[in-house]
């Protein structure tokens, strides 16, 4: 999973190395063990390493860049006549990169994975390419009228006061120059948009396939509600992604809904974790539960999903020892079996609890009185689409060139 973005000031006055730097913050949710911008000015320069405002302002500037911020090093990649970052899976991209230079169309016509891609030429434009399923969001947007901005999701651009306009559709190729913004539908449409982008990928205040993230999940807690009622004290919602399915949850069944945890740090996405003690204390170096919320009350758990179950049962720990008398734990996503093909950070099969134990047996393990998971159903319901990748969830996926 990544983060990428990519600016264009229409004049070249323009030091746009800051704007860059905080639109990447606002993308590390999706990824953060990587990151690194190119940036045009005379010539494309590179820092491909952990960045800082310090990098690009005295390093690097330039009135055109692109970053990426994710899983995978080495990104951006580029040569003397272009730069690309990449969401997703793209396959030979070295010779992508040869191809793109001479023939931008027919690189990506002929270009074999499932991904989202932002690429910026020497000549001063910045390309943005979503391929024909739509499995990687990627948005497009503006600073006033002095600059063009694509990124993967639009809160890459309201935290630098940019604004939203549109996504890019599956298949389109929409490319920002000085001049103009114009559109090329590449290849025809075969929508699969992904559904860990909904229960747990994208930021809480973003919309991704023409769908408000927020009221999305909320319509999820609704969901369980409807598959799970259970007779509770209070429910709290995991932060920040699971705190929407919680107010969902609490509002349909009349419970009241409590403030569970409290901020202690940098915010840790644990899925996305590589270390594997940072996966178990990962809940305690980002979030503290709160004991006057949870004592002697029977808690309704809610989180977006379970991998292998080591931060969920480390959470549940947690609130016993502050004196919870029943935890039942909710997942607002069905059940994760499969690894992603996509680049979607999903371990290996054998990783997975859900897909090697059942759910009593899983219960017990976490130390939970009950598990729930929505229904594949249920989240077709709440998310209101029928274009959906679900492959992690049922081992069928999209056909990807």
């Amino acid at each position: 999973m990544a983060g990428i973005v990519g600016l264009l000031a229409f004049d070249k006055v323009w030091n746009i190395s800051r704007f860059l730097y905080y639109s990447m913050i606002g993308l590390q949710h999706r990824g953060y063990a990587s990151s690194g911008v190119v940036m045009l000015n005379q010539e494309m320069r590179s820092v491909t390493r952990d960045v800082s405002p310090e990098d690009l302002e005295f390093q690097l500037e330039g009135w055109a860049g692109i970053g990426y911020t994710g899983s995978r090093r080495g990104y951006p990649i580029h040569n003397d006549e272009v730069a690309i970052v990449v969401d997703g899976v793209l396959r030979e991209p070295e010779n992508f990169l040869k191809t793109f230079a001479r023939d931008r169309e027919r690189a990506l016509e002929e270009a074999k994975g499932a991904f989202s891609l932002i690429a910026m030429t020497r000549d001063g434009e910045i390309v943005g390419y979503r391929d024909e399923t739509g499995v990687r969001p990627l948005s497009l947007g503006g600073f006033g009228f002095d600059m063009g901005i694509i990124a993967s999701e639009p809160v890459a651009m309201s935290v630098i006061g940019g604004d939203f306009r549109r996504e890019v559709m599956p298949g389109e190729m929409v490319t920002i120059s000085s001049l103009n913004v114009k559109s090329t539908q590449i290849k025809e449409p075969r929508k699969a948009y992904c559904s860990i982008e909904y229960v747990y990928q994208a930021r809480i205040d973003s919309v991704v396939n023409e769908s408000n993230v927020y009221e999305t999940r909320v319509r999820i807690g609704e969901q369980l509600a409807e598959e799970k009622p259970i007779e509770a004290d209070t429910v709290i919602g995991v932060p920040d992604t699971a705190l929407p399915f919680a107010v969902g949850y609490s509002r349909k069944l009349g419970l009241q809904l409590d403030l569970g945890f409290t901020r202690t740090g940098s915010p840790i996405r644990t899925m996305l974790a590589s270390d594997s003690f940072l996966k178990i204390v990962g809940v305690q170096l980002k979030l503290n539960p709160i004991k006057s919320a949870v004592f002697g009350k029977r808690v309704v758990l809610i989180d977006d999903s379970m991998v292998t179950g080591t931060t969920l049962k480390n959470t549940i720990m947690s609130l016993r020892r502050l004196g919870a008398k029943e935890v039942h734990v909710l997942i607002g996503s069905p059940k994760l079996i499969s690894a992603c093909p996509y680049g979607i950070e999903v371990p290996e099969d054998k990783e997975l609890i859900a897909a090697n134990l059942s759910e009593e047996e899983i219960a017990k393990v976490l130390g939970a009185d009950s598990i729930h998971w929505l229904s594949l159903e249920g989240l077709s319901r709440a998310i209101s689409k029928s274009t959906l990748c679900t492959g992690c969830m049922t081992k069928r996926y999209p056909k990807v060139i």
